[in-house]
């Protein structure tokens, strides 16, 4: 259409001038004020100038192809040049609606890319091109009735408003799959490698039977996957047709293979340059089976094993084919893997893009590659997940550049999209495990882009309130030891607490850590600190009394100033900082009391969780946890009751209350209160004959967790990452080293001293990282309990809790 209406004004314009002629003036019709000088400066004709026909022609070509104006003729007044043109409007608003199943922020992308925006000249050619692509999307992902419609309101001779109107529709549902050509698996065995399934009314929850053609291009590949993986390195998918219904409702679709035969693998070896690199080739062909059916993915790893070790040698672009050669009589098949190592790189710089409040610091001290330095394919990959880990970012891309004008350097780009580390939040939270709270707190995750975080936080629940202000700096100094701080204040009463032994406490204190790395992956840190705790209130019972008569204390209740050295090591492959679905996380650490402590006590702890991905999308995980506590009293003294452990709530062990699994009390009975050989604080356990269902915790505790994490049904992909829904089974036990078995003996007391002692639910949770702090709601039911447990199936958390 274009180069129509193009010839048509060049033919025009051909005709009106027979002869050359001496132009004594240009004058624009047309043409707003506010454009006139600057289209006159950019004509090739000016005043005096003898023009010709081919000169008017190339005149009419260049106003046109400027895009600026949507029609240009020329005709001629004596010696004057007069152009009449018709200028295009500019958008002055662009809106849009009912784009539902598009991001507005990926929608706004792409008609910026396709300079359809505010203050962009109005192109209808460019509307009704992008209407055809938006809507050929939308039937790509099986919105077959889509309807796209671009509405211009004309404000001004020059100006227009612009709207984009979606209509959506229903989105048609993959109603039926088929195969054709497949001879060794059936249907259903094909359709179990699928993300995409047929609609079933009654069960949808954890399959897809919307047509989204990315994840439906990756089960053609999983299908593929399937086929080279049990021995058919020539299965090829041939044809996939899709048919839909007269009302674009329903989806079938017909995927034709061709499968092969069945290989067995008769040798394997590398070939080619590898650059000298061959001695640390050559284990990897052991990952490939002689006399073995071919597999695909072992196939695959030596591939990238090749190329791996190429790149950390500094080889950034190596070829590495595998080339089949088969005997059909045999049904074997040799693999060559022909290795062209190519030539060195060194990286010439590393940039950042998309960081807009992280200062480039923050980004360059998580690298491992360096400028200047010989290209490293798993420093870059590093780099790429040390960013990941830092909490900061939404997501990181790495890529590589090459630098013109050279041969052997090239840049490195790491494009990040940061996530809103900074928060002021005001809430009220309630949990089942500590009632109503009120809370407020300031945090930067990220302060001024530093990379460090800083907090003040305060809490006020059933239980009572804190107020605590922390720093954490991650590279205090330039080999990344981490210095963090902590001051606080709190009080603390679980005389509410139906399920303890109740007593309340009044604490400040400040503690220091130093954070050493050892390598990518491992760290230990020490630390210290002081706590000044007062307790009063206190019920008296048989643990509290062999602790306060360690301290010499007379009454039930005491003051203590307490100093405590920190030690551990801490060990972490998690691929990210929230809802992690690959890797291991595990720490060993413990403090103990130092001289000008009042207390004289030591604390060891061992924990470990993991995560392993059961399919390639990482929406199936399977997670396990575990932990060990340990403590005790030293030099004549015992543990403080205050750091007994307990077990029980969503933090521990989930359809137990709070806190409610532990040794129980013995409390002062009344009918021996008064006699003298109870009076004060006694340790003679026949004063506390009166035993209950209250806690008072032990001085060890074992707790473990599997949990199967699955898709959160009815929640969009976009927002699966803030959302966790998962199956578990929970199971604890906590016990006293120190107890008296002979206590015991009658039956009607328990073992206290027995680990064996062990609770266990199962049931379901599901988190959400909420804008005002973690949601967490889970359902259990004990399936191992023990008389006096204080049960609480429903349990639930909202925002931060004391």
């Amino acid at each position: 259409m274009k180069k129509l209406l193009l010839t048509s004004l060049l033919f025009s314009s051909t005709a009106t001038f027979a002869a050359p002629f001496v132009v004594k003036d240009i004058r624009l019709d047309g043409v707003s004020e506010g454009n006139r000088s600057a289209i006159m400066a950019r004509l090739p004709v000016k005043v005096g100038q003898t023009i010709t026909d081919q000169d008017i022609s190339n005149l009419v070509r260049a106003l046109y192809l400027n895009g600026s104006f949507s029609n240009v003729q020329a005709s001629r007044e004596g010696n004057t040049l007069v152009l009449h043109i018709a200028e295009r409007a500019v958008i002055n608003s662009l809106e849009f609606s009912g784009n539902d199943s598009i991001p507005k922020d990926a929608l706004q992308d792409n008609l910026n890319a396709n300079d359809i925006k505010a203050g962009s000249l109005l192109n209808r050619e460019k509307l009704d091109a992008f209407k055809t692509e938006l809507e050929n999307y939308y039937h790509s992902i099986g919105f077959y009735n889509a309807k796209v419609n671009f509405d211009i309101d004309q404000v001004a001779s020059n100006q227009a408003n612009v709207k984009l109107n979606i209509t959506e529709g229903d989105r048609a549902l993959v109603k039926e799959i088929n195969f054709s050509g497949n001879k060794a698996f059936d249907k259903d065995t094909l359709l179990d490698q699928m993300e995409v399934q047929p609609d079933v009314s009654w069960w949808n929850f954890f399959a897809s039977s919307k047509l989204d053609q990315q994840k439906f291009q990756n089960d053609l590949q999983a299908i593929k996957t399937f086929y080279l993986n049990k021995g058919y390195p020539k299965f090829n998918i041939t044809d996939v047709k899709t048919k839909v219904s007269d009302d674009k409702k329903d989806i079938a679709i017909t995927i034709d293979v061709s499968e092969g035969e069945q290989y067995t693998v008769s040798g394997v070896r590398i070939v080619g340059d590898t650059a000298g690199l061959m001695p640390q080739m050559e284990p990897l062909l052991k990952k490939i089976y002689v006399s073995e059916l071919f597999n695909g993915d072992n196939a695959k790893d030596v591939e990238d094993g090749i190329k791996t070790i190429l790149g950390d040698n500094s080889y950034a672009a190596p070829q590495v084919s595998l080339v089949p050669e088969f005997n059909e009589e045999k049904h074997e098949v040799n693999l060559t893997y022909v290795v062209d190592a190519g030539r060195r790189y060194y990286v010439r710089n590393i940039l950042f893009k998309g960081n807009d409040a992280s200062a480039d610091k923050t980004l360059r001290q998580e690298m491992r590659q360096q400028e200047g330095a010989l290209y490293s394919l798993s420093a870059i990959q590093q780099g790429k997940l040390r960013l990941e880990r830092t909490g900061f970012f939404e997501t990181v891309d790495s890529s590589t550049e090459m630098v013109k004008g050279t041969n052997d350097q090239m840049d490195v780009i790491y494009k990040v999209k940061e996530r809103n580390t900074g928060s002021i939040n005001f809430g009220i939270g309630y949990g089942t495990e500590s009632g109503l709270s009120y809370n407020a707190s300031v945090k930067q995750d990220n302060f001024l882009g530093t990379g460090a975080s800083a907090s003040l936080s305060g809490t006020r629940n059933d239980y009572g309130m804190s107020i605590a202000l922390g720093y954490n700096e991650p590279y205090f100094t330039k080999d990344g030891v981490s210095l963090g701080g902590n001051v606080y204040y709190e009080t603390y009463d679980n005389s509410k607490n139906n399920n303890q032994a109740s007593y309340s406490k009044t604490s400040y204190g400040i503690d220091t850590t130093l954070g050493f790395p050892v390598d990518e992956n491992n760290s230990y840190y020490v630390g210290l600190g002081y706590a000044h705790n007062k307790l009063k209130d206190i019920q008296p019972e048989y643990n509290r009394a062999l602790y306060l008569e360690s301290i010499e204390a007379k009454e039930w209740e005491f003051s203590n100033h307490d100093f405590d050295f920190s030690l551990g090591w801490g060990y972490n492959s998690l691929n990210r900082g929230f809802f992690p679905t690959q890797g291991i996380k595990a720490n060993i650490g413990g403090r103990i009391s130092i001289p000008g402590s009042d207390n004289k006590y030591y604390k060891l702890n061992a924990n470990i969780v993991g995560y392993y991905p059961l399919n390639r999308a990482e929406t199936w995980v399977l997670s396990g946890k575990a932990g060990l506590n340990y403590a005790n009293g030293f030099g004549g003294k015992k543990l403080p009751f205050y750091q007994y452990y307990t077990a029980g709530g969503i933090g521990s062990l989930r359809g137990f209350s709070y806190g409610a699994v532990g040794p129980k009390a013995f409390y002062l009975t009344n009918s021996t209160a008064s006699a003298p050989v109870c009076a004060g604080v006694s340790t003679n356990f026949a004063c506390y004959a009166d035993m209950s269902s209250d806690v008072v915790g032990g001085n060890a505790m074992a707790t473990t967790s599997v949990e199967l994490i699955v898709p959160t049904p009815f929640v969009s992909d976009k927002n699966q990452t803030t959302v966790r829904t998962s199956f578990f089974v929970d199971a604890a036990s906590v016990w006293n080293t120190h107890w008296d078995k002979s206590y015991s003996q009658n039956g009607v007391i328990p073992d206290y001293s027995d680990p064996s002692r062990v609770r266990a639910s199962a049931g379901i949770s599901f988190q959400w990282q909420s804008p005002i702090g973690p949601l967490v709601f889970s359902y259990a039911k004990p399936i191992k309990k023990y008389e006096g447990d204080d049960v609480e199936q429903f349990q639930f958390s909202i925002g931060g809790t004391f």
